[in-house]
C-alpha cells in the first residue's frame, strides 16, 4: 500500500512523498527500504531517520524530517492497525491430517484445519475457520468458537467453552480439576470439581498457562482478556473483560477481578477476594485483601501505592540515620 493509503487507514497526515509503496513494517534497527517504522519521540525519530526505513509513523509534535512521515495521535496503536492490515491471515482450507482422531459425533464448521495427532472427543462443536495445531487434545463436549487458533500441545478438558477468535499458545491447559480438598483427621478428600471453564471472545492465553474448571460454579474469563505465559488461574475465578494478567502470576480460587484491570508479573492473589475494575497491581505483589475500583497497589502485602512509597521513604531515612536513632533509643 502507498504511504498516503496507510495514512488514510489510521487518520494520519502525510509529510513528504505519499506515493512510496510500503510492503512491510519493522523496528528502527532492522527496517529496510520499502518498510515503515515508528518513533514516539524526538530521540527515536533521530534514530529512525538514520535507518533504511522508507517512512516513519510518529506523533503530531515532533520535528520535521527528510524522510516521509505519517503523523498520528498514537503511533504505537496506528503501527498495530497497519500491521494487522498488511498481515491479515489467509483462511486455511478445510484439512484433517491422517493421524488426527476425530469422534464421529463431533461437529466441525467450515474450513477447520486439524493438524497431526490431534484428538477431538465426542460431542465437540467447532466453529468456522478454526486452526488446531499438532498434538492438541479437545476432550468431550467442548465448544470452540469461530476463528480460534490453538497452537501445538494444548489440552482442553471436557466441557470447556471458548468464544470467538481465541488464541491459545503451546502448552495451555484449560478445564483441569481445581485444587480443592477437605481434611479429616489423617486423610485428605478431593472436593468435587463439576463446573466448567468458560473463555470469552478475543482472549489470548500465553504458553504453559493453566486455567482450572470450577468446583461447583464456573471459572469465567471475560472477553478481551490477555493472559501471559506461565500463569495459574484457579477454580471459580472470574476475570472481567479487557483485563491483563502478566507472567508468573497466580490467582487463587473464587477470586473475582473486575474489568480493565492490570495484574503485573509475579503477582500472587489469595482466594475469595474481590479485585475491582480499573485496578493496577504492581509486579511481585502479594494481594491478601479486597481492592476497590481504580486503586493502584503494590508490595508484600499489597498496599495503596502512595502508602507503600511513604513507608519505603521512612525505612530509607531510618537506615540512613540508624546510628543516630540507636543512640537516641539507647537506655541511659
Amino acid at each position: 500500500m502507498k504511504i498516503s493509503e496507510l495514512a488514510r487507514l489510521v487518520g494520519g497526515i502525510v509529510e513528504g512523498n505519499g506515493d512510496i509503496e510500503i510492503k512491510g513494517l519493522a523496528g528502527i534497527e532492522s527496517a529496510s527500504p520499502g518498510e515503515l517504522t515508528f518513533a514516539t519521540d524526538e530521540e527515536n525519530l533521530s534514530h529512525a531517520e538514520r535507518s533504511k526505513a522508507s517512512c516513519i509513523l510518529t506523533n503530531k509534535t515532533v520535528k520535521a524530517s527528510k524522510k516521509p512521515l505519517i503523523r498520528v495521535e498514537n503511533p504505537k496503536l496506528s503501527f498495530l492497525i497497519i500491521y494487522n492490515t498488511l498481515n491479515t491471515p489467509k483462511v486455511r482450507e478445510a484439512f484433517r491430517h491422517p493421524t488426527a482422531v476425530v469422534a464421529e459425533s463431533a461437529r466441525l464448521g467450515k474450513n477447520v484445519w486439524i493438524g497431526p495427532h490431534v484428538v477431538i472427543g465426542d460431542g465437540v462443536e467447532i466453529g468456522d475457520n478454526v486452526i488446531i495445531e499438532p498434538n492438541s487434545v479437545v476432550m468431550k463436549n467442548c465448544r470452540i468458537g469461530s476463528t480460534c487458533r490453538i497452537y501445538p500441545n494444548v489440552t482442553l478438558y471436557a466441557n470447556t467453552v471458548l468464544g470467538r477468535n481465541v488464541i491459545l499458545h503451546s502448552g495451555v491447559v484449560i478445564g483441569a480439576d481445581g485444587f480443592g480438598y477437605v481434611r479429616d483427621k489423617d486423610k485428605i478428600y478431593k472436593f468435587p470439581q463439576t463446573g466448567k471453564a468458560i473463555v470469552g471472545d478475543d482472549v489470548e492465553i500465553g504458553a504453559n498457562t493453566t486455567i482450572d474448571r470450577g468446583s461447583m460454579n464456573d471459572t469465567m474469563i471475560g472477553s478481551g482478556v490477555k493472559i501471559d505465559n506461565l500463569c495459574q488461574i484457579a477454580h471459580n475465578v472470574k476475570i472481567g473483560k479487557n483485563t491483563i494478567v502478566a507472567g508468573h502470576s497466580g490467582i487463587s480460587g473464587s477470586t473475582v477481578i473486575g474489568d480493565n484491570s492490570t495484574i503485573a508479573g509475579k503477582v500472587g492473589i489469595a482466594d475469595n477476594l474481590t479485585i475491582g475494575s480499573n485496578v493496577i497491581v504492581g509486579g511481585g505483589s502479594s494481594v491478601i485483601g479486597d481492592i476497590r475500583d481504580g486503586e493502584v497497589v503494590w508490595g508484600f502485602p499489597a498496599r495503596p501505592i502512595r502508602e507503600m512509597k511513604r513507608q519505603l521513604a521512612v525505612l530509607s531515612w531510618m537506615a540512613k540515620h540508624f546510628k543516630v536513632i540507636s543512640r537516641l533509643l539507647k537506655p541511659e
